[in-house]
């Protein structure tokens, strides 16, 4: 299973568990959206701090070398 077929069986299973609670009449719409948002939001919180964790910034020295190659982060593209 790759991790995109994970991730969306992780969303369906939450979406059916929204679904159960909303229609027992436990939670509001509005409800279930506020606690979706909130979970998105620790989400994305610690997935940032887990892909931050560890990594240092360059020096100043190190940044201005041109031998030393960058790497655009929207395309990917190794310039010299």
């Amino acid at each position: 299973m790759t991790s995109d077929t994970i991730w969306q069986i992780v969303r369906y299973a939450l979406l059916a568990l929204g679904g159960f609670f909303t229609n027992r009449g436990l939670i509001t719409n509005d409800q279930l959206t506020a606690i979706i948002g909130a979970l998105g939001t620790l989400f994305t919180a610690a997935w940032g701090i887990y892909v931050k964790y560890g990594t240092r910034a360059t020096t100043a020295d190190v940044a201005t070398r041109s031998d030393v190659p960058t790497v655009s982060s929207m395309t990917g593209i190794v310039s010299r």
